[in-house]
């Protein structure tokens, strides 16, 4: 069972929409042809990182909250969580989506990350109940080199290639590198079980550079955390890729479980 980087995240909101068929008898509207629709929000996390605040996305006044038709925003739909109206919202029938998010949706980001939940509903003659739960698009990387690294490079870096990476640059070679300096987790926008490429950049102290290629499937929720150390043997000089699921970030129960990405390759 992989650990999922909600370790850290948690379920970041509950978002519940209350829906019924209003009547001549009890529509502040008397028309048939519409309903009423009631908004809640309930949250379930309780956590802290110590790169980037993630404790803001529990924050439920942070949210968006948006109700959608054919992809648009209906008219007077839109509130920041805060300013819901508190009385009943009155929709003609049909399908509609409920829509919450919170933060920027940026293929990388070193600062924070995008979540978001949507869920599709009908208002008709029956009474219905719909939930959505908001979570990262992205997954949570990070990557450590081993201190003796710098014993025997002179530079060495990371390069990840997604497809929200290359769409957004429109550029399919476009990638974020993480450099022997960076130290904070990157958070990358991915697809459900996203082969994401990871290009080591090795510059040996003679100025020889070597490249290795590797990939990873990863998934929005999951954590990828690599450590590279080097290694010599028989006079040649390699590094070994370790990709574990330990964390030091505090455990919180989540809703939706997946798995750490485990592997470890030496490459000489």
């Amino acid at each position: 069972m992989r650990n999922v980087f909600l370790n850290a995240v948690g379920v970041c909101a509950m978002l519940s929409l209350m829906a019924s068929c209003s009547s001549t008898e009890d529509s502040p509207m008397n028309n048939d042809g519409y309903g009423t629709v009631s908004l809640n929000i309930l949250t379930d996390t309780q956590f802290e990182s110590r790169a980037v605040d993630e404790s803001a996305y529990s924050n439920l006044d942070n949210y968006t909250v948006q109700i959608l038709k054919d992809g648009k925003v209906v008219s007077g739909m839109e509130w920041k969580y805060a300013d819901i109206p508190e009385e009943v919202i009155e929709l003609t029938n049909g399908g509609y989506e409920l829509k919450a998010f919170y933060g920027e949706d940026k293929a990388t980001s070193t600062t924070g990350m995008y979540v978001e939940g949507i869920k599709t509903f009908n208002v008709n003659s029956d009474q219905s109940q719909v939930e959505v739960t908001c979570q990262p698009v992205c997954a949570r990387v990070k990557v450590e080199f081993d201190t003796k690294m710098a014993e025997y490079y002179q530079d060495y870096s990371v390069a990840f290639h997604t497809l929200a990476i290359a769409n957004e640059n429109a550029d399919l070679d476009a990638s974020f590198v993480w450099t022997k300096t960076n130290t904070d987790p990157v958070y990358l926008k991915v697809s459900q079980k996203e082969s994401v490429k990871a290009v080591i950049t090795l510059v040996d102290k003679k100025s020889k550079t070597t490249t290795i290629d590797k990939s990873y499937e990863l998934s929005p929720n999951e954590a990828l955390k690599m450590k590279i150390v080097p290694t010599v043997s028989q006079g040649n000089l390699g590094i070994v890729i370790d990709v574990d699921e330990t964390t030091n970030d505090i455990p919180v129960d989540i809703e939706i479980p997946s798995e750490w990405v485990d592997e470890k390759v030496e490459t000489k």
